[in-house]
């Protein structure tokens, strides 16, 4: 019995850790201003639709700009003047 109460409490103590639903909102809109901030530099720099230099030769803007917003959101690309 006591292994259970544990187990219980120790769940609901994981569960209660999460994000709230409005960190996760703003995770969201820093996620999408980024992808967005992305979009704008490559075609600033001439390289929208399609990359024209390595390493994401051929690979489509737009898909660059989601990889590397995600792994990085607040840094990936700095805000357009």
């Amino acid at each position: 019995m006591k292994n259970i109460i544990t187990t219980l409490l120790l769940t609901f103590l994981i569960a209660s850790c999460g994000k709230s639903e409005e960190n996760k909102k703003e995770d969201k809109r820093i996620y999408h201003r980024c992808v967005n901030n992305g979009v704008e530099y490559f075609k600033e720099i001439g390289s929208y639709p399609t990359l024209k230099s390595a390493p994401n030769k051929g690979k489509h803007a737009l898909e660059v700009a989601r990889e590397r917003c995600k792994r990085a959101p607040k840094t990936a690309f700095p805000e357009p003047n």
